[in-house]
């Protein structure tokens, strides 16, 4: 009898825990538009001590089809001192069967970085599975500890974009009394539970809808709810800190990780001191040390916060030749202390969605570093990680944000530069010989800067293959495309690339009777028109506006005229402007003018009907043709 109920109740309980993971329990509203669900996300991070803080976590996500992989998220990364006593995953079928368990020492363990072994104390545990069929459902269990309470978990109740969340709890928890700080974004219009204790806070929520990606909407983070959590006492692999503002966390990077890591042997100081000699100017000086870290050093990728976010020594990197951002940044700042040039190293959160520090909640913040040089009339930038950036450039990677400058007296919070929509630019000016055959013969000159530039200086180490797909992608509307010389300058004191391209078009002309069509813009269709979205939900937000002009002289086929002209054209909209004009400049010759103006900016919801109508029209006068008959006799 004993035995019937054991094995009754066992039968109960796996079948319990199979209806908990089977697919069909899950919401219907959760599974639309979705290509993963999150059935628990679970975290309870807990401070024991000020050098010792406890990850326990559990998430479950349901992967609806391929792309639904990506949302797994079944790793941990871990440092020298940090202790990972649970990883384990199961693998679950569609009806909440068990298939796979992976322990951890099925995961593989593998460096974090690659290519250097001054960070080989950073690795990570990733596990390894190769699914035969969807759905199925991913079980993941991390429980780690770490001394290093400088990094206080935040948390997101949506991962990305058509992923739904199905249970989401988040708690924060201090055992040993330090004050600690937390900040709720976008939460008002979810229905979140806050629990809040005298020593920690418990977030709860339930059956979060995937969200639709919308063109030209802000950045996903911008506005799913999400916690932020610091501690305003902190520990750092091996160094103890306290921070409560941006001007007292720099301060501390600047003594605690900063401070000595500056020393060159003399032999160096010797020769970057004879580099710059007879150099007065603290520019050129600049350029010179800058030029020479570009040529004698390479990087290599560590994001900041991985391999610690103290720098390797600038004697190291001056011995190996090689750093990621934290070591290259301080290596250049030390050579230009040695030439008496001051210069800042900088912390930034960079990629090309503009993101901010955040001003109003200081503390570890920022996955880069490069360096800030204040000279008398100006700040100048330098990307110590690029072996091609020219100095002061700053392009769509680390523009417009606010970034943390550490100085000896502390933090200062800056915001970088930003180019003007018109100061992203791009001038084509062509010559173009339309054949009796139909063909067009091409010399194509394009000047380019501000992002437009950012887009475009390193094709200077293009291969002939790689530019041939370049330019039949970019000219795309032009069939048969056969390229010939292509010739590159990259102008790094005036921040200006400019390409001269050859090419030629068999059938660019087509037929109609007697008659010959073709497009007057051949070498710049901005043809690109936004997705129709029904019921738009989210602002429309041009994160970088720019400025296209185009003059192309056009040689007609021997014998023809044009029979109608475009009639001149100019469109003003809030979003930006567009004009065009073909006018005869002798016989048998035509001069096509073209001006595009986009404008940055968020704007309404319900101005994206607008904006839409407004490249459409765009494409429709890039793509407009003209007609040719022969000259009467």
């Amino acid at each position: 009898m004993r035995f019937f109920f054991f094995s009754l109740f066992s039968l109960l309980f796996h079948f319990s825990f199979s209806q908990a993971y089977n697919v069909g329990s899950i919401p219907k509203e959760l599974r639309q538009s979705a290509d993963a669900v999150v059935r628990l996300d679970k975290m309870d991070v807990v401070v024991e001590a000020l050098d010792k803080m406890t990850v326990t976590s559990k998430r479950v996500v349901t992967v609806l089809n391929e792309k639904g992989n990506a949302h797994i998220h079944a790793y941990a990364f871990y440092e020298k001192n940090d202790k990972v006593s649970k990883l384990e995953a199961i693998i679950y079928n569609a009806r909440g069967k068990e298939i796979k368990k992976i322990k951890k020492r099925d995961f593989l363990d593998q460096s974090a970085i690659g290519g250097g072994t001054l960070y080989s104390e950073s690795r990570i545990l990733v596990m390894q599975y190769t699914p035969s069929q969807y759905p199925y459902t991913v079980e993941f269990t991390k429980e780690y500890s770490t001394p290093n309470t400088a990094f206080a978990p935040n948390w997101s109740f949506l991962d990305d974009y058509r992923v739904g969340t199905e249970k989401s709890e988040f708690s924060f928890t201090v055992e040993c009394g330090i004050p600690f700080r937390h900040k709720e974004e976008n939460i008002e219009a979810y229905q979140i539970e806050t629990i809040e204790t005298a020593n920690g806070i418990t977030y709860k929520a339930k059956n979060l809808k995937p969200l639709e990606r919308e063109p030209l909407s802000p950045a996903f983070r911008d506005f799913v709810p999400q916690i932020k959590i610091a501690m305003n006492e902190f520990h750092l692999e091996g160094i103890n800190g306290r921070a409560t503002t941006w001007q007292e966390l720099g301060k501390w990077m600047h003594d605690e990780l900063l401070e000595g890591r500056d020393e060159l042997s003399e032999s160096t100081i010797s020769y970057i001191k004879n580099l710059v000699d007879g150099i007065s100017n603290p520019l050129e000086k600049t350029k010179k040390v800058y030029d020479y870290v570009q040529e004698n050093t390479r990087y290599i990728s560590v994001q900041l916060g991985i391999g610690g976010w103290m720098p390797i020594s600038a004697s190291d990197v001056d011995r190996v030749k090689y750093g990621d951002c934290k070591g290259l940044t301080n290596y250049t700042k030390a050579l230009l202390k040695a030439v008496g040039v001051e210069s800042y190293y900088t912390v930034v959160h960079a990629g090309n969605q503009i993101k901010h520090l955040d001003k109003d909640f200081p503390s570890m913040q920022g996955n880069h570093v490069f360096l800030n040089v204040p000279l008398e009339n100006e700040e100048v930038w330098l990307e110590c990680t690029s072996q091609t950036t020219p100095i002061n450039h700053l392009g769509t990677f680390t523009d417009n944000r606010n970034v943390l400058k550490v100085t000896p007296q502390g933090g200062e919070l800056v915001r970088t530069k930003e180019n003007l929509d018109e100061e992203n630019y791009q001038f084509t000016q062509a010559n173009f010989q339309l054949g009796d055959e139909k063909d067009v013969i091409g010399q194509v000159k394009i000047f380019s800067r501000g992002s437009q530039y950012d887009q475009k200086y390193w094709r200077t180490i293009n291969t002939r293959s790689e530019q041939e797909e370049f330019y039949k992608t970019y000219w795309n509307y032009v069939q048969n495309l056969k390229l010939g010389e292509v010739a590159y300058q990259n102008n790094e004191d005036e921040i200006e690339f400019v390409e001269n391209v050859e090419f030629k078009a068999d059938n660019y002309l087509s037929s109609a009777g007697d008659k010959l069509l073709f497009a007057p813009n051949i070498s710049n269709r901005n043809l690109g028109v936004p997705d129709r979205v029904r019921n738009r939900k989210m602002p429309l937000v041009i994160s970088r506006g720019y400025l296209d002009e185009d003059e192309f002289t056009i040689h007609l086929p021997e014998g023809y005229v044009p029979e109608t002209l475009l009639f001149p054209v100019n469109e003003e909209t809030k979003f930006g402007s567009y004009s065009v004009s073909v006018e005869p400049k002798e016989s048998g010759v035509l001069v096509y003018k073209r001006r595009l103006l986009i404008k940055s900016g968020e704007y309404l919801k319900e101005d994206y009907k607008l904006y839409r109508d407004f490249r459409k029209k765009v494409a429709g006068y890039d793509n407009g043709k003209i007609i040719l008959t022969k000259k009467e006799s």
